[in-house]
């Protein structure tokens, strides 16, 4: 069974449910902790700077608990490899559509994530979806459809998306296509389902 905690966005601001979330990553493992970062919707310009930022977040919250972190190549192989190495699959947002086409071409990624812990931030949740609202698009769009929903994150936020978080876009996503449940995720809230 695969284990989604997923974050509704912006892991960054500092609040108990951002720790909270990162605890429940690390605590989720039994043994020391192999963490890939996924960096797929991000700059690649960026990917160091948020190597620096993530491990952070992770080292602070560890409690104790060795961490050992790998950076996910966008080399298919290679990728391939370092997700059966890794505990956890830490999912950073940024662009949703850049991040599902790259996952796209790994085959078998929903059997090569199957027991393991699957960590996402709003691009990093959305992505499993079945139907997925994407507001820098300020569309719909389909996902890899791991989980038989739909989803928004940055639900009804005050800042950055706040123009396409609201009610209204999620009433849009409830009446798109077939009937399913429908995860609406507040910024730096989190939810886990385990498939």
């Amino acid at each position: 069974m695969t284990k989604y905690i997923l974050n509704g966005g912006m892991t960054r601001i500092p609040c108990e449910s951002n720790d909270n979330f990162f605890k429940e990553i690390i605590t989720s493992v039994k043994k020391p902790v192999k963490v890939l970062l996924v960096f797929f919707a991000a700059e690649r310009k960026r990917w160091p700077e948020l190597e620096e930022e993530h491990k952070e977040k992770f080292f602070s919250r560890a409690n104790g608990k060795k961490i050992e972190f790998g950076i996910a190549s966008v080399d298919v192989k290679k990728f391939i490899q370092q997700v059966g190495w890794c505990d956890v699959v830490y999912i950073r947002g940024g662009l949703t559509p850049v991040l599902q086409k790259q996952l796209e071409k790994v085959p078998n990624f929903k059997d090569l994530i199957k027991n393991k812990i699957v960590a996402g931030s709003s691009a990093g949740a959305l992505v499993f979806a079945k139907y997925y609202y994407e507001q820098d698009y300020d569309k719909i769009f389909e996902g890899l459809g791991y989980l038989p929903v739909k989803m928004i994150t940055h639900y009804l936020c005050s800042g950055e998306y706040a123009a396409t978080s609201g009610k209204d876009k999620l009433k849009i996503l409830e009446n798109y296509k077939e009937k399913l449940p429908i995860y609406a995720i507040p910024e730096t809230e989190f939810i886990i389902v385990e498939k």
